[in-house]
């Protein structure tokens, strides 16, 4: 009986971290193919641009709502709306023109919250309180696969089997994983009818918001993945004006992606074991204010390498202890709902810092916006010194019993 549970267990994590991947892989499809995309189609730059800028857009969103979603309905049945609505979207790019290729981006970056969204709320249904911390990592890992496969693989293919042969190939493997993860995931712990009618209509997102902890880890996010995506996003043109050859830069996201994978399945066990999430956020975070400028301005691409390894191997592992953070905050009746709210957010850091970034460049020069920047990673770091986490899995707390 008990390797059945553990045999279950796997399987369905296994569906679970395919989904993930899947995610990422729609995700930075397009990232090594807009010069491809602007010749095919006749098109800016900017408007290729757009098969990726959708899914930080449509994730600020639609993350709440898959969030609510989770709450009521339960994970498994977000993850399989998302990867329903993945299938079908990813179909609609098999179609010539550069706006069904749009909408079918579009679809996939709906359906992307309702599989990432679910992270904390799998863990914690099947995983104890001392292998969240690992799990949870691993789920991590899988993004960060996800996007390293897309970013390799996506011209490969175009190349091996044509643009439609490409999109017709994903959007087969997005068809075969929906009903893969539906013939052999389930919840351990599934949502009753009964518990589900006795669940509030609405999630109680004011008082998540004022919970203090939540509310500084959300400011977090905002910050930090702000802050991380300006970073790679303008790397290339950083570099591109030291004299760094343009394929540099793509090396050196890849080996952030790299190290943070390493990080991911090294750092956030040592959670289980010892217990101190504030101390490993601080442990991850703290190093970039000195290795952001040593990443960016390198004497050499190979330093650069070796930097950014080193930062993603720190920076990366701090998602899945945040992730951790909020399921033990929020608890799992209301974990999803939190956890939309932190993508919410997140991506909102994500548009917005990106853009202000470019804007101060513009102002100044870059020397001046990465200093900005780190700035404002000390002003995160000293928000993570505000928090006060219980320990595992103590329910949530009303922001009245947090106020003294």
């Amino acid at each position: 009986m008990k390797q059945a549970a553990a045999l279950r267990r796997w399987l369905v994590l296994a569906a679970f971290l395919g989904a993930l991947i899947l995610t990422q892989v729609f995700w930075y499809n397009f990232a090594p193919l807009i010069s491809l995309l602007t010749a095919k189609y006749r098109i800016s730059g900017l408007t290729a641009s757009w098969t990726i800028l959708v899914f930080p857009l449509a994730s600020m969103l639609f993350s709440g709502y898959a969030g609510a979603l989770i709450d009521r309905r339960g994970y498994r049945f977000a993850i399989q709306c998302g990867l329903a609505l993945m299938a079908v979207s990813a179909a609609l790019r098999i179609f010539d023109g550069f706006y069904m290729l749009l909408a079918g981006q579009i679809g996939i970056a709906i359906s992307v919250p309702c599989i990432v969204t679910c992270i904390s709320t799998l863990v914690a249904d099947w995983f104890g309180p001392a292998e969240e911390g690992l799990f949870t990592g691993i789920c991590t890992i899988g993004i960060f696969v996800g996007m390293a496969l897309s970013l390799a693989v996506s011209p490969l293919l175009v190349e091996w089997l044509g643009f439609r042969g490409a999109m017709s190939l994903l959007a087969a493997v997005a068809a075969g994983w929906a009903l893969l993860f539906h013939f052999t995931a389930r919840e351990n712990h599934p949502v009753r009818e009964a518990s589900r009618a006795a669940k509030p209509a609405t999630t109680p997102v004011r008082e998540l918001l004022m919970n203090r902890n939540l509310a500084i880890i959300f400011a977090t996010a905002f910050i930090g993945q702000g802050c991380f995506n300006a970073l790679t996003t303008w790397l290339e043109v950083i570099w591109h004006e030291r004299g760094f050859a343009s394929d540099a830069a793509g090396m050196a996201g890849g080996m952030i992606i790299a190290g943070g994978i390493a990080g991911a399945l090294l750092i956030p066990p040592l959670l289980d074991k010892f217990d101190h999430p504030r101390l490993l956020l601080w442990i991850c975070l703290a190093p970039s204010l000195l290795l952001v400028h040593r990443f960016v301005f390198a004497g050499s691409p190979r330093r650069g390498y070796a930097w950014g390894a080193l930062l993603g191997f720190l920076w990366l592992p701090s998602l899945a202890i945040t992730l951790t953070i909020i399921e033990r905050v929020a608890h799992k009746e209301h974990a999803g709902a939190a956890s939309g709210i932190f993508w919410t957010i997140g991506n909102a850091g994500v548009l917005g810092l990106t853009v202000c970034f470019e804007i101060l460049k513009e102002a100044t020069n870059w020397r001046t916006s990465i200093d900005v920047l780190v700035l404002l990673l000390a002003a995160m770091n000293a928000l993570i010194g505000l928090l006060r986490i219980p320990g595992r899995r103590r329910p949530f707390q009303q922001p009245m019993a947090e106020s003294g």
